[in-house]
């Protein structure tokens, strides 16, 4: 028998982890000396730990070794039961691999940034999923852009009262979404997000209830006048240019959401979020 050093020298497995997995049950000593406490090994538990390790490094956590092992030295589970595990796992390793790449993609598009222009640029690009939302909006072509302040409180005050009629809930926050149109102008949406169980529904006046797939969005965060359009449509356009750099396509319309809507005239703290559906 080995004494618990000489066994983690053999095995190249600290005498901390060797601790531990004592402590939780997944490999004890063959033996433990009552008066002195040292755990002793054999050859014969080499079996039992190799399969935990090659378990542990193909990513699972203590507990599922665990139940995968039971207190024997063979599968505690059965080959269903195991096939689906690493299937699981491999699912999971395959979200790893796909998530590295595009932080590659990422750097290299900051390096070539760099290299092309001298510096990163100033907005910053990101990546989250969005959830299915309900929402309550109003959307028309509105044919000239001097005419979209107007038309969007316009659509803004037909949402409100939609949301007044039908009792809906809502944080208060708006959002606009920019629709892809064959038709002349500018397809605008004004709308609420509302609580998901909303019945979807149809005003007189056109504005509605209806859902936002869940999706994965590319987004930036803008800050600033939001009577800037100037600034506004830049932000927009270094998304575009960063989803086609990175071999993204859009897959619906972009949101701008108003965290942060302007307290005055010109007021430079308003804060908008601007999310661009994709997918590679």
């Amino acid at each position: 028998m080995f004494k618990i050093g000489d066994f983690s020298r053999l095995t190249r497995v600290p005498i901390t982890t060797l601790h531990h997995y004592d402590e939780i049950g997944l490999f004890k000593p063959l033996r433990s000396d009552p008066f002195t406490g040292y755990r002793y090994y054999s050859f014969d538990q080499l079996p039992r730990l190799n399969r935990i390790l090659a378990l542990r490094g193909l990513g699972f956590t203590l507990e599922q070794v665990g139940r995968m092992l039971g207190t024997d030295d063979v599968l505690a589970i059965s080959g269903d039961e195991l096939r689906a595990m690493l299937k699981l796992r491999q699912a999971e390793l395959q979200r790893q691999v796909e998530e590295t790449v595009d932080k590659l993609a990422q750097v290299e598009f900051r390096l070539r940034q760099i290299e092309r222009e001298g510096f990163m640029a100033e907005v910053e690009v990101l990546f989250k999923q969005v959830e299915r939302l309900k929402v309550a909006g109003a959307r028309e072509i509105v044919p000239k852009s001097e005419m979209m302040r107007e038309r969007c409180i316009a659509l803004n005050d037909a949402v409100c009262a939609l949301m007044v009629t039908e009792k809906l809930k809502s944080d208060g926050i708006s959002l606009a979404l920019y629709y892809n149109s064959d038709e002349q102008g500018i397809d605008v949406e004004m709308a609420y997000v509302v609580d998901p169980a909303s019945a979807e529904t149809t005003s007189p006046n056109g504005a509605q209830v209806h859902g936002l797939p869940a999706t994965t969005v590319a987004y930036a965060v803008y800050r600033g006048s939001y009577d800037d359009f100037g600034a506004v449509g830049r932000l927009h356009e270094s998304i575009a240019r960063w989803i086609s750099a990175n071999g993204y396509r859009v897959t619906g319309a972009n949101r701008e959401y108003y965290l942060r809507p302007p307290q005055k005239a010109d007021d430079l703290d308003a804060v908008m979020e601007i999310q661009y559906p994709v997918e590679r």
